[in-house]
């Protein structure tokens, strides 16, 4: 049984209704062949330049598996049946037995050469597909996780999967391996599963389904990772390459010819999104993750003209994202920022008390960029001119310092030896070392009071000279550690 939060039923699409309204009606026959086959989704894909997991070796008799060159594969890699269902009979390798014939799941268990074999055969006998009938064993490439979604994973590899209906996608969920699940994003083997605002690919509630509950399909509301060292907050992550999926997702109905489509999509280290499978009976748990409905979503695009993939996204993202923003933040305590945001910056010596209290004191409204890839922030040296800096630039300016360093290291000694007798300038709040202009520099940090969204902060500044700088205002880490950046509005 499926709960949601905001008890709306009405919205709530069941199986039933799933089958009879939009799988039976959307999805022929030949449609559903290819999706029910991994092996003809994978050419399929391949025509239409969509990545898929590679394959190492495709396992068809038993009499295969007695000539099979255990020695050319890898370390990791991972074991599915071609028509299996619900993440049944798949497998997940990440590493091998030192000197032995053995290879090491998830979870710590081992399985040795016979073991892997005695699971093949069942996977050829067809114990884990559709109808019990006779299979093909695959064994294909382990996806090596990008580095952010790798922190919210139990050593398997995550997934997102995004159910997409006349050439709209209408909801994603992020789903995450735990130790329960064995390595899997599998729901019902106890992966966590995220929901995720559609226009700006956040992350929203997260669920986890009971292990022994008393009603089957039972989820629990989480707020953090589980089985990992330091568990994570899940609300608030930002899918890397989110307008991508999206149109990849559009891609694969397109190529498929599935009506309604669910799309499962990994993300490589190295290649970026990577599809894993396609689904022409996609589950209904997505619902649990957004704490939404399905059903309304579809029949608000059922009898839409979509012209196009941009057109089928751009509707998507008007209709079913950008609402959850006050959820967001209701749910991680943290406010949303575009990724560009206009910021007041106030002059010299303005008392922050002074600033929540009047209206109108001097300032100037700037236009600032939120950069995470840096840690302090920093402001042009003509802005910080402007409200009162202009004295202490020159005065350091006026000392000796070399215009350029070959090395971060030389840059510190020379600040650990003339820090001091600089920073007797009381403006002059300290020396910062920075990458300008492709050159290692020494520049002054000021304190400036500045106010971003409703919040009014005297913030460490480093004074640039980069000619080529887009913003007088650049906001780093040290800054923007109370907020989740919004990156659907880049440009």
């Amino acid at each position: 049984m499926i709960h949601l939060i905001n008890n709306k039923y009405k919205q709530v699409l069941g199986l039933n209704r799933r089958n009879q309204e939009y799988v039976r009606p959307y999805n022929s026959p030949s449609a559903k062949a290819i999706a029910d086959n991994k092996i003809l989704t994978k050419r399929i894909l391949k025509k239409e330049f969509i990545q898929t997991p590679d394959v190492y070796k495709l396992i068809r008799t038993k009499k295969q598996l007695q000539f099979l060159d255990w020695d050319s594969l890898p370390k990791s890699f991972v074991i599915k049946p071609n028509k299996g269902t619900g993440g049944n009979g798949i497998i997940v390798f990440y590493g091998k037995k030192k000197g032995q014939e053995a290879w090491i799941r998830p979870n710590g268990t081992i399985m040795s050469k016979r073991d892997i074999i005695l699971h093949i055969e069942n996977i050829l006998e067809g114990r884990f597909s559709m109808g019990s009938k006779n299979d093909i064993a695959i064994i294909e490439e382990r996806i090596k996780t990008d580095p952010l979604l790798k922190q919210y994973s139990y050593k398997g590899v995550p997934d997102i999967r995004i159910i997409c209906f006349n050439q709209v996608p209408v909801m994603g969920m992020l789903r995450l391996p735990t130790k329960r699940s064995n390595g899997t994003a599998n729901l019902h083997s106890g992966a966590i599963c995220t929901g995720i605002d559609m226009e700006s690919g956040i992350t929203t509630y997260s669920m986890h389904m009971q292990a022994s509950a008393f009603r089957s399909d039972s989820y629990k509301l989480i707020d953090s990772t589980l089985d990992l060292q330091e568990n994570k907050q899940l609300s608030g992550v930002q899918i890397p390459y989110w307008n991508e999926m999206l149109e990849i997702a559009l891609k694969c109905q397109k190529a498929s010819r599935l009506g309604y489509i669910g799309v499962d999509i990994a993300i490589d280290a190295e290649k970026g999104p990577v599809v894993f499978e396609i689904n022409a009976r996609p589950g209904l748990g997505i619902q649990v993750a957004n704490q939404a409905g399905l059903r309304w979503r579809l029949e608000k695009v059922k009898d839409l003209k979509i012209k196009s993939i941009k057109h089928g996204i751009r509707v998507s993202k008007n209709l079913f994202g950008g609402e959850i923003e006050e959820s967001i933040e209701a749910i991680s305590g943290r406010k949303v920022l575009n990724i560009t945001e206009r910021i007041s910056v106030f002059n010299k010596g303005t008392d922050v008390l002074k600033i929540k209290r009047t209206k109108n004191i001097k300032k100037e409204i700037v236009k600032a960029f939120m950069d995470t890839g840096i840690l302090t922030s920093r402001i042009s040296s003509t802005l910080a001119n402007r409200i009162g800096y202009l004295k202490a630039t020159k005065d350091f300016e006026n000392f000796d310092i070399p215009k350029r360093f070959t090395s971060f290291k030389e840059a510190q000694e020379y600040i650990d030896k003339y820090e001091k007798e600089i920073c007797e300038h009381p403006d002059i709040k300290r020396l910062a070392k920075i990458l300008e202009d492709g050159e290692i520099k020494i520049r002054p940090v000021f304190d400036i009071p500045i106010k971003i969204s409703d919040t009014v902060k005297v913030t460490e500044f480093v004074s640039t000279d980069a000619e080529d700088s887009t913003y007088q205002v650049v906001l780093g880490r040290s800054d923007l550690s109370g907020y989740l950046i919004d990156t659907s509005n880049t440009f």
